[in-house]
């Protein structure tokens, strides 16, 4: 068995399309929402398998705290995770779970794909590793946390030092682009791109350590 986990901030749109894809499922998966301290808190999603776990600080761009999280409360010892605008259809599962997984040393990445037809890359956003290589690699690094940008490289960058084999897997996930929950944050990556040089220097010198995780309050929510 498996946990999926998708990252939510006010995209209440989504829910119904989750819930209604969760419900095809044939195999029997755990269901995780990581509420990133969203203004319009995750409600009305009753599922048997779903937990939902609220983020009480909103920090701006918070991907890898929320990332870190996902990870952190996973009870299986594989995990995918994603945005909440990927979907993991019936299909999608039915071969994400035939997937090797007896390599903990090997990840997935998959493609995604929009109702008309428009196939993005496969992105490092939607993953499938296994927990305890995630932590032993040390996880997001949140020092990006608060501004745009480099989290999701930087991670990449991380897996391959690491010698993790990123597998870009064939299985395509249901897109659906979202932009209204983001909108009006700055994607300046001013802040970030300074942080990200100086943290790759030091990972290519075998001298990189990632500071503490999960820096933020969070707890166990209802839907």
């Amino acid at each position: 068995m498996i946990t999926i986990f998708h990252i939510y901030y006010g995209q209440q749109e989504m829910l119904p399309i989750h819930r209604k894809a969760w419900e095809s499922h044939r195999q029997e998966v755990d269901y995780c929402l990581i509420d990133d301290a969203s203004p319009k808190p995750v409600r009305g999603m009753k599922h048997p398998r779903l937990t939902v776990f609220r983020i009480r600080k909103d920090i701006p761009w918070n991907i890898a705290g929320a990332r870190n999280l996902g990870f952190h409360v996973a009870q299986t010892e594989w995990v995918l995770g994603a945005d909440v605008d990927h979907v993991v259809t019936a299909e999608a599962l039915d071969q994400i779970v035939r997937l090797d997984m007896s390599d903990p040393k090997r990840a997935y990445v998959f493609r995604r794909r929009t109702n008309d037809g428009f196939i993005g890359c496969d992105a490092i956003i939607n993953i499938l590793m296994n927990k305890k290589m995630f932590f032993e690699m040390g996880g997001y690094d949140e020092d990006f946390s608060g501004a745009y940008g480099k989290e999701e490289t930087f991670f990449s960058r991380c897996l391959r030092s690491k010698g993790i084999r990123v597998i870009k897997s064939d299985i395509t996930l249901a897109w659906f682009p979202r932009q209204g929950c983001t909108r009006g944050l700055s994607r300046s990556r001013s802040k970030n791109l300074p942080i990200f040089e100086h943290k790759l220097r030091l990972l290519k010198e075998g001298q990189y350590v990632n500071g503490p995780i999960l820096r933020f309050p969070w707890e166990r929510s209802q839907a």
